[in-house]
């Protein structure tokens, strides 16, 4: 049986042999270096080898899971552990972004805190604003409804269907708004 070093030195090998256009031995070495990568990453989670078979994985344009157990369970000095924490961000909230931002998880919006925080405006500029889209939906129609519903859908169930960087900046606004509403409560 192969061990990680091995393994991996394969899936480079694989990698480095794929060349420029389209070839059944360019999908061959593509596939192998995928398989090998994921095999790594399963048998071999959290060591050296499975961070550079997810590198490996990511320039073959794949994403793959990737334990975050180096990163919850990080042995940190008993100075760094005693520090006083951000004044605006929480110990647990910090630490769930650097899981957040190390698994690349998606971050889910805080609607009912944004209805909160709508509904908690002083009256009378809620009014307004309800009588202000009254007005556009008159003058623009079912038009201004599109990027609502592209809000509600990119924000939500198809996500999944963005490209990586779009991904990142997409769950990078979600965490501001979240910050953004909970100062606001």
């Amino acid at each position: 049986m192969a061990n990680a070093e091995q393994l991996l030195h394969e899936a480079q090998f694989a990698f480095h042999n794929i060349s420029y256009g389209e070839s059944r031995a360019n999908r061959r070495n593509a596939a192998q270096a995928r398989s090998i990568s994921m095999k790594i990453l399963r048998k071999f989670p959290g060591t050296m080898e499975a961070r550079e078979a997810h590198a490996l994985l990511m320039r073959l344009g794949d994403e793959a899971f990737t334990s975050a157990l180096s990163v919850r369970h990080k042995h940190i000095t008993q100075e760094e552990h005693h520090r006083t924490p951000a004044a605006t961000v929480s110990p647990s909230a910090r630490n769930d972004l650097r899981v957040r931002a190390a698994t690349g998880t998606m971050e889910s919006l805080d609607w009912s805190g944004l209805l909160a925080v709508i509904f908690a405006m002083p009256k009378v500029l809620f009014a307004a604003l309800v009588v202000g889209g009254f007005l556009l939906f008159g003058i623009f129609g079912p038009l201004l409804l599109l990027p609502l519903v592209a809000f509600i859908l990119l924000t939500g169930p198809f996500r999944q269907m963005l490209k990586p960087e779009q991904r990142r900046q997409m769950n990078a606004f979600i965490v501001r708004t979240n910050e953004f509403i909970d100062r606001q409560r």
